[in-house]
């Protein structure tokens, strides 16, 4: 039978067949066998089936990786139900809202972050998210003694029964993506994308893959679970741990002599960065799988090497695919591998897409798209017009890369992280290659932001292995990189903010640089004088009134006392009534400007009246009371050549124009 066409009960039923007393999964020091896990899942499944469970509820699984949490998964798809897997790392608001988005009416609840504290405070967060309270259960409910118990005739029918209604297309996985925008999308995912996935991996790497596995993935997430299924599909020996501690996994990999890992590539450099790496590890593992690839191609190889015989595996993939779409083989030499994230899946067509000009040709770069079985079901509650799969079938992943002559794909980052400066289509990745060669550069990340005048400017995060002199990097970046394309500004990390999976956190960095850069130029601006406030006021009386209270409530903002505060108010009122008096025959108007400087805030005015002095000697009553309330006064020409008279105050006390600008920005 082909895994296209088989239900997920159905995988497991054929591995207690084929291999009931064969260790299934390790967590902790607790192992279950095929047989065992294949009774769990369907008493787990019974118990659903008997509270009311009806095919087609959606139950959120919530939970550290363990074996409880794989039976739940199991008993819940068994029972025609839809497993929403939850991060267990999200916070209760989240939750609930997540609950409620895709309608869940059940939920079973394993350890995660909430219940470390509070046992009780993760059923609230479902029930907050509409879940009845008599549907929800506890995992550790799934794996008791009675959990392993044969299942009688009568409770085998009901089994069956619950199976007829189940179609191999039918969705009965939701995974969240970590999208974008304010809400994540949920993904529907059926047995016939996620097994086919498993099935296609199989076909490529199966020769190669060893008895057991260290699963260093969160099985929330669409690759950890797939990477899950294609193991147990061929009856291996997968051990998982809650929480994914490079201690841990080492002491655990070395403990059960384990073969094959699979997770991300800052666990691999967490691992390889302890000092026992080499001793307890060199040679004893052969098969490692990453997800979302290495820092560099050397790094990847300085791995490999660290290994002592193994290979290092690397694909691309995303949750809509469930996940894999392409994926490298140990046959493929090193050099290749560090630069390409392999070959498409058999029975998946992978292509690249460029709009209004159609299929690309062998190495050029556009969006990577696919069709196969192992495409989403759709994201559920969106409407067609945002839905990913196009009407021929196409999953359009948003992400750029090319084909090399030998069919192997080079990943060349996201559409949307594309930057334009004047104009100028540029490519994160390729600025990233080039940093991440520098010596001193530990991991690299190049992101837009907007610009006045070109549009977007280049800036770089980076982590170092030692300090740079900027100015001789710069010039060294500018032999290597078109001037176009060289950073605006080099933003220095310890290290990068890492989400649950331990890949970057892309949100979180992108949010702080851009705080870094606004302060920065923040600083700049004020050196210079930051303009806030531009009034166009006619020269007639009644424009007064309006005009001084504005600049009194932004004095009082700014830390000025109602004194001080006053003064300026004062200021403000007698330039302006001695411009109206003074400087006009006809109707004409009086620019004001509020400029923030570093030490004080600045009046400016310009007008098309006559221009003279308030310090000559004929100056009027008003020019008198103006300098008289004004910390240091000047006049001069603009560059229109009118001229212009400024009026400045300097701050009281530690008053600190930029924190006050920080916050205003925060509370904008």
């Amino acid at each position: 039978m082909s895994f296209e066409t088989k239900q997920f009960a159905q995988a497991l039923t054929d591995g207690a067949k084929e291999y009931p007393d064969r260790p299934a999964l390790t967590c902790r020091d607790k192992t279950v066998t095929y047989g065992q896990l294949k009774l769990a899942a369907d008493n787990c499944a019974l118990k659903l089936l008997k509270a009311g469970f009806k095919k087609g509820d959606k139950a959120i699984l919530w939970g550290f990786n363990g074996i409880e949490w794989m039976v739940a998964f199991f008993g819940i798809t068994q029972a025609g139900g839809v497993a929403s897997l939850m991060n267990y790392g999200l916070k209760g608001p989240d939750v609930s809202v997540l609950t409620k988005m895709v309608d869940a009416s059940w939920g079973i609840i394993g350890g995660n972050t909430i219940s470390i504290a509070d046992p009780q405070a993760a059923a609230k967060v479902l029930i907050e998210g509409g879940v009845p309270v008599q549907h929800v259960f506890p995992a550790t409910a799934f794996v008791e003694a009675d959990a392993f118990a044969p299942v009688s005739a009568e409770d085998q029918k009901l089994l069956e029964e619950a199976a007829a209604k189940i179609d191999p297309k039918d969705s009965q996985v939701i995974i969240y993506t970590s999208g974008t925008t304010s809400l994540p999308k949920a993904v529907l995912q059926s047995s016939c994308s996620i097994l086919s996935n498993a099935e296609g991996c199989i076909m490529m790497l199966g020769q190669d893959m060893g008895p057991s596995l260290c699963l260093a993935l969160p099985t929330f997430h669409s690759y950890g679970l797939m990477v899950m299924h294609t193991y147990l599909s061929m009856g291996a020996h997968v051990h998982v741990t809650p929480l994914l501690k490079p201690d841990t996994l080492l002491n655990m990999i070395c403990e059960h002599k384990i073969t094959d890992m699979c997770s991300v590539g800052a666990i691999y450099g967490m691992l390889t960065s302890m000092p026992e790496f080499q001793e307890k590890l060199s040679g004893q593992l052969r098969f490692c799988i990453v997800g979302g690839g290495f820092t560099t191609p050397v790094e990847m190889m300085r791995f490999e090497k660290l290994l002592g015989g193994g290979k290092l595996l690397c694909g691309y993939g995303q949750t809509e695919c469930s996940p894999v779409i392409t994926v490298e083989t140990p046959a493929d030499p090193l050099e290749r591998r560090a630069v390409s994230v392999g070959r498409s899946l058999p029975n998946h067509e992978v292509r690249i897409w460029n709009e209004g000009t159609g299929f690309a040709d062998e190495g050029e770069v556009g969006e990577i798209i696919v069709k196969g079985p192992s495409l989403m079901n759709g994201y559920y509650g969106l409407p067609e017009e945002k839905q990913a799969i196009d009407k021929d079938g196409w999953l359009h992943t948003g992400d750029l890369g090319r084909f090399d002559p030998d069919g192997m794909l080079q990943f060349a980052g996201r559409i949307k992280d594309i930057i334009i400066r004047s104009g100028e289509n540029i490519t994160p990745i390729e600025i990233e290659k080039v940093l991440l060669e520098q010596p001193e550069v530990r991991e690299a990340k190049v992101l837009g932001a907007r610009h006045p005048i070109w549009g977007e400017s280049v800036e770089a995060c980076l982590s170092l292995k030692s300090p740079i002199d900027e100015d001789e990097f710069r010039a060294r970046l500018k032999q290597r990189l078109a001037s176009f394309k060289v950073p605006s500004h080099f933003f220095i990390y310890d290290s990068f903010p890492l989400n649950e999976n331990g890949k970057l956190n892309q949100r979180a960095l992108s949010a702080d640089m851009l705080t870094r850069l606004y302060e920065l130029n923040l600083t700049e601006a004020v050196n210079e004088g930051l303009r806030i406030m531009d009034l166009t006021v006619k020269n007639q009386r009644y424009t007064i009134v309006p005009a001084c209270s504005m600049i009194q409530q932004l004095a009082d903002q700014l830390g000025f006392d109602e004194e001080n505060a006053e003064r300026i108010r004062l200021s403000v009122e007698e330039m302006l009534t001695d411009r109206i008096d003074n400087a006009f025959e006809e109707n004409g108007v009086i620019r004001m400007e509020v400029l923030l400087m570093a030490q004080w805030m600045r009046l400016r005015f310009t007008d098309t009246g006559r221009k003279y002095s308030l310090e000559s000697e004929d100056a009027s009553i008003s020019a008198r009371i103006i300098l008289a309330n004004v910390d240091i006064y000047s006049s001069g020409e603009d560059e229109t050549g009118k001229t212009e008279y400024c009026l400045d105050y300097q701050y009281l006390n530690d008053f600190n124009v930029k924190d006050y600008l920080m916050k205003y920005r925060d509370r904008a």
